[in-house]
């Protein structure tokens, strides 16, 4: 199946009502279904618009793996803005030039990270995406809102992304300098993704025993590989 955006990709996977993420917690086991994440994204998505985020503003995510994260990212895709992930041991003034670097509109910060006061720039807490609770309560019924990704699908093209606006900007260093920049498309990420997709499309006969495929993604989600996985 052709896919000209990331948007496309999420809105063909994530109908269903399936269990999608899993999440340990410790004392419990959080499930949430593709269809709970997609109701969240698109939440995330309008209250980014309701607070004056226009397409292209930059919107930092800095916090540990957990589903609330891949709510931000979709969120901010959905919304035309750039998702910044940031590694969560990363240190507050790390945290505080990426900001003034990629001029960021928004932090969304992980439970006990506080980045640095900066004029003009808000943070809101990564634990509160999925219901308003750090102990990870699936959300509510939610009020209907505009659905996003369909508007991104079908709309207007000149509403929606296209396979080279920028989806993210990575922070990466090797092992010998301060992080640099760089820019990822939806081209790209497709370019990652798809390809995995259709291996495991071309084998699927032989491993329907085994179906659903369960992913234990031990990679931060930070990296492009641990998105690429999740």
């Amino acid at each position: 199946m052709h896919r000209e955006t990331l948007l496309d990709f999420f809105d063909d996977r994530i109908r269903s009502d399936r269990p999608f993420l899993v999440y340990d917690g410790g004392y419990r086991t959080y499930t949430w279904s593709y269809a709970e994440i997609r109701r969240a994204a698109r939440r995330f998505a309008e209250q980014l618009r309701d607070h004056g985020l226009a397409p292209g503003d930059r919107v930092v995510l800095w916090g540990e793996n957990r589903a609330e994260w891949i709510v931000a990212f979709w969120g901010c895709l959905a919304a035309r803005a750039v998702a910044v992930p940031i590694d969560l041991r990363a240190s507050p003034d790390l945290v505080g030039r990426v900001v003034r670097i990629v001029s960021a509109r928004l932090v969304v910060a992980g439970e006990g990270l506080r980045p640095p006061p900066l004029p003009g720039v808000e943070t809101w807490a990564l634990d509160e995406l999925l219901g308003g609770s750090a102990a990870h309560d699936p959300p509510a019924p939610d009020a209907p809102v505009p659905d996003l990704f369909d508007d991104a699908a079908e709309g207007d093209a000149a509403d929606g992304p296209s396979r080279e606006d920028l989806a993210e900007i990575i922070f990466t260093s090797g092992a010998t300098a301060d992080p640099k920049g760089v820019r990822i498309t939806h081209a790209n990420i497709l370019a990652n993704i798809v390809p995995v997709e259709r291996e495991i499309r071309k084998y699927a006969r032989y491993g329907r025993p085994f179906f659903p495929l369960r992913f234990l993604n031990l990679l931060p989600l930070s990296h492009m590989f641990g998105q690429a996985m999740a």
